[in-house]
């Protein structure tokens, strides 16, 4: 993931000070246990639903040169959790690695939301979902990938 702009960058908040009860990808949404100090993907539907911060670690390991290094962030490693309720309505671009769907199936116009596992998926309906993705264009982000605009409810 990366935001389009640099108001992305400039506006967002994150926490950097918990670790990964797991593996997690850059672009997993991730949830915080403040208090104990760790971040964990959502293991249940509800916990999806609530789940507003995203896995943002990219370029915090500069003595590491390899891209696919960075993308990933180790069972306890410090996870930087950028909170999107911070960057309403800016646009972001998710990798095709990122979404758990089939890459083919995803289409502009279609909302995308974190499911169970902290993947980022195709959603029937966003209504209880702290924040969604509406897909406004598909990119070569990556490969192959989305433009999309962060939703907040």
């Amino acid at each position: 993931m990366k935001y389009k702009t640099i108001g992305g960058f400039k506006n967002v908040q994150n926490v950097g000070y918990c670790k990964a009860e797991a593996d997690m990808r850059v672009g997993m949404g991730v949830i915080l246990d403040q208090v104990n100090k760790t971040a964990k993907a959502p293991a249940t539907a509800d916990e999806a639903r609530a789940c507003y911060r995203i896995v943002s670690n990219i370029n915090d390991k500069p003595e590491i040169h390899n891209f696919s290094d960075t993308a990933v962030v180790l069972k306890g490693e410090y996870v930087r959790a950028d909170d999107l309720h911070t960057n309403e309505d800016m646009e972001i671009e998710l990798a095709k690695a990122e979404i758990k769907n089939d890459f083919s199936s995803v289409a502009v116009g279609d909302k995308l939301v974190f499911g169970i596992g902290g993947l980022i998926e195709k959603a029937t309906a966003v209504t209880g979902y702290a924040v969604y993705f509406e897909v406004i264009a598909k990119t070569a982000y990556m490969g192959s990938g989305v433009l999309a605009v962060i939703r907040v409810q």
